[in-house]
């Protein structure tokens, strides 16, 4: 869930520039849709379709020579999917409404500042009977932003963009039902609200000539939500604090008859929280991560990793409407902390690492200027040292196949 939160709103900063581009008219529309239905068969378990669903409507408004607005409204839908470790099961949906209001105000001929204020409401569902507005992540973002432009290249479209922003993220049905277990005092109420939090990031990217690359640190304050203390393993006085530092890189180009988009990508995830692990529902004995046999077992730093992320999709122009597609996309992450578990539950001695690699192959028919049509195959191989999956699977292969149907100008 915090990874789908920081890359919604990431996404939302980073984008905002180059959306639209200013010209001579008064009003500039922007509308971008994918629609894409794919279905899937894992190596265990049943075959199942899903679907995804992302929509940007925009309208660019030019007040004046120097002053002009940008309102934006985004719209996602992430049906059931193969997932990467630890993120979230195959069945899960949610569905996203985000709005972005921008005044622009040029500075010279080279600068420009961006001040704007946005609003996102998120709704998860992990059950196919489950509401929509009952999901216990369901989540409400509202914040404002702060980014400069600097263009040192017109003729190449250069530009470095610095972006500060500030969100505050509640997640209204987020109950702690172990804690109202444990202790009969607590109630909803009181065992509520431990996932609001309040998030800060900075961002500095440059573009140039169809290269980008970007440095962006994130900064999550829980509002409620203690860490748990590594002697005692009881929640203590402290706050939990998350940090994310990125840096990612990449072009996209047009080589011969090639079109070029590779990118790459590594984070850096730190918590101050813990995490104490009980084996089963009668465990009674305490120890740490030297035993890793006991019933109850504390681990320091369980949520510290770092993750690599790479992608190299090409695309093969054998018409100017036909053309042949291939991609892969990998992504690893290796936990600082966080020993892996074999079948038995039991920590072992190596540190938890995941991997999973997505080869793809397609085909793509532009229909018009504004269309594009594509038919795509996808092999999925996630693997990983932790063989207890059984909450999520960690070691599975995967086929999907599906059409994606893109609408843009």
């Amino acid at each position: 869930m915090k990874k789908i939160i920081l890359s919604l709103i990431m996404t939302a900063a980073v984008n905002s520039y180059a959306a639209v581009s200013e010209d001579s008219k008064i009003f500039t529309p922007y509308f971008d849709m994918t629609l894409l239905e794919a279905a899937y068969v894992p190596s265990e378990g049943n075959i199942f379709s899903g679907g995804n669903i992302n929509t940007q409507v925009g309208l660019l408004t030019k007040i004046t020579a120097k002053d002009s607005v940008f309102g934006l409204y985004n719209f996602n839908y992430s049906g059931p999917a193969f997932q990467p470790q630890d993120s979230k099961q195959f069945t899960d949906r949610s569905m996203s409404h985000g709005f972005n209001f921008e005044y622009r105000r040029s500075l010279g001929e080279k600068f420009r500042v961006r001040p704007g204020v946005s609003y996102m409401t998120d709704y998860v569902r992990s059950g196919a009977n489950e509401a929509w507005q009952n999901g216990l992540y369901n989540m409400n973002s509202k914040g404002g932003q702060l980014a400069a432009d600097y263009n040192f290249d017109f003729d190449r479209n250069g530009f470095l963009t610095a972006a500060y922003m500030v969100r505050n993220i509640a997640f209204p049905n987020y109950t702690d039902l172990l804690r109202e277990f444990q202790n009969a005092d607590n109630t909803a109420e009181t065992s509520g609200g431990l996932q609001d939090q309040s998030l800060t990031q900075f961002s500095l990217r440059p573009n140039w000539n169809g290269f980008f690359a970007g440095y962006t640190v994130t900064q999550q304050n829980y509002k409620h939500q203690m860490v748990v203390d590594a002697h005692s393993g009881i929640y203590g006085a402290t706050k939990q604090k998350d940090k994310s530092t990125t840096f990612d890189g990449g072009f996209r180009q047009k080589l011969w008859i090639f079109d070029l988009s590779p990118m790459l990508s590594y984070t850096m995830h730190r918590s101050n929280q813990n995490f104490l692990r009980y084996k089963s529902a009668l465990a009674t004995g305490f120890a740490n991560m030297a035993d890793g046999s006991n019933d109850i077992t504390m681990v320091a730093k369980n949520y510290d990793y770092n993750e690599l992320t790479f992608s190299v999709p090409v695309d093969l122009n054998v018409t100017g409407k036909w053309a042949i597609g291939g991609s892969i996309n990998v992504i690893r992450r290796a936990y600082t902390d966080r020993g892996a578990r074999d079948v038995d539950n039991n920590y072992t001695v190596a540190k938890q690492k995941n991997l999973m690699s997505t080869l793809t192959g397609s085909i793509r028919k532009r229909m018009n200027d504004v269309a594009t049509m594509r038919l795509f195959y996808s092999l999925v191989v996630a693997s990983s040292n932790n063989k207890f999956e059984k909450y999520m699977p960690s070691n599975y292969t995967g086929n999907s196949i599906g059409v994606a149907y893109q609408l843009s100008y």
